[in-house]
């Protein structure tokens, strides 16, 4: 999942290692690496258009994203709004790149005018242990934990339960988890339990063969993780492999944070004299999850517009569009005689018009919204 939430990040490490060692960009056979390029060129493109001052506020903005605490995908997620609004004939009087107050865009078609918000949500929304948290554990114990049984695979489950973060945070859980595995016995609170298994490691490869294929890693993980929404990372020591399987035991409210974003978006991010648009982009939704229109996806969403359209105090809000992540597909199209190389990546769309709006119906991306 990280090289789906982290794509951009990905590819842009990879272009930069290629250039430097060979000072030449390639195909972006990738998915990342497309990412890594259109993301690049939007933001070229951008600061041709913009004030010297608003230009160095727009970098400033970049690098903040770029840091261990920002994700790209918000941004590159504005990106992706600005260009659709552009391409379905509106001119867009207003962006909020620089990070100016209220709504990321203002945009007119004709006499009509709209405010449109685009929030990029992660999967780990709601759920009991951020990827964050997990990553940051991961680390700290892939630095520190040492080897203490020869020929076995190991497994620490480490569960948190209760509905408040464990004493010491990141550093008192991993304190404990190094504290558990050296003793060789399990620990239980009411906040963290921490469980330790071994088993030997020729039954585990017996068990899991082929370990140099590319899909071991995912297949395996599969196989022997707790439950949908655990986080898995395997560790690697001279003569033992330890698997550490963080697992939350707390309920997932993905839909309940995601109607109060919704909520608090659209009584704080807009002004309320104009129609509004609010844009989910879903990470890690792949397009088919919206085009095969399945069950559970048509429920979600049609929950999500119920919850948007059903106060009076939202009754500003025009429309309501989730988008998927975007397949990647390689074409060869004829230029100058020659048949070329061509990538490009499309996403889905699944919208939703507010009959309740006061301002009336407003078709900001039609005839897609239904």
């Amino acid at each position: 999942m990280a090289p789906r939430l982290f794509s951009i990040e990905y590819g842009l490490q990879s272009v930069l290692r290629k250039w430097r060692s060979t000072r030449k960009l390639w195909y972006p056979k990738e998915k990342p690496v497309y990412d890594a390029y259109a993301f690049v060129s939007s933001c070229i493109e951008i600061k041709k258009h913009l004030t010297h001052e608003q230009a160095r506020v727009f970098r400033r903005r970049i690098i903040s994203e770029i840091l261990p605490n920002g994700r790209l995908c918000h941004l590159d997620h504005e990106f992706r709004t600005a260009q659709s609004l552009t391409e379905f004939g509106w001119n867009i009087t207003h962006f909020g790149f620089c990070g100016d107050p209220g709504p990321d865009f203002v945009a007119k078609r004709g006499e009509i005018e709209v405010e449109i918000e685009s929030k990029c949500l992660s999967p780990e929304i709601g759920l009991g242990v951020s990827y964050d948290f997990a990553a940051r554990l991961m680390a700290r114990l892939n630095r520190e934990l040492q080897s203490r049984h020869t020929n076995s695979f190991t497994t620490i489950r480490i569960k948190i339960n209760g509905s408040s973060q464990p004493g010491g945070g990141i550093d008192g859980v991993k304190s404990q988890i190094l504290e558990t595995y050296k003793a060789g016995h399990h620990f239980s609170s009411e906040t963290l339990s921490i469980e330790i298994e071994t088993t030997p490691l020729e039954e585990f490869f017996a068990r899991f063969p082929n370990f140099q294929s590319e899909d071991w890693l995912q297949r395996t993980f599969s196989e022997i993780r707790t439950q949908k929404g655990d986080f898995g990372y395997f560790i690697r020591r001279s003569e033992e492999l330890i698997f550490c399987n963080l697992v939350s035991m707390r309920t997932n409210q993905q839909a309940k944070k995601i109607m109060k974003l919704v909520s608090t978006t659209c009584e704080r991010q807009f002004s309320k004299r104009r129609p509004a648009l609010l844009w989910l982009h879903l990470q890690g939704l792949a397009p088919g999850q919206i085009d095969s229109n399945p069950e559970w996806a048509s429920a979600f969403f049609q929950m999500l517009a119920r919850h948007a359209f059903t106060n009076n105090r939202r009754d500003h809000l025009a429309s309501l569009v989730f988008t998927s992540d975007a397949d990647l597909d390689h074409q060869s199209v004829l230029y100058r005689g020659r048949d070329r190389r061509r990538a490009s990546a499309a996403g889905h769309l699944k919208g939703y018009d507010n009959k309740r709006c006061r301002f009336g119906t407003v078709q900001v991306l039609s005839p897609t919204l239904s």
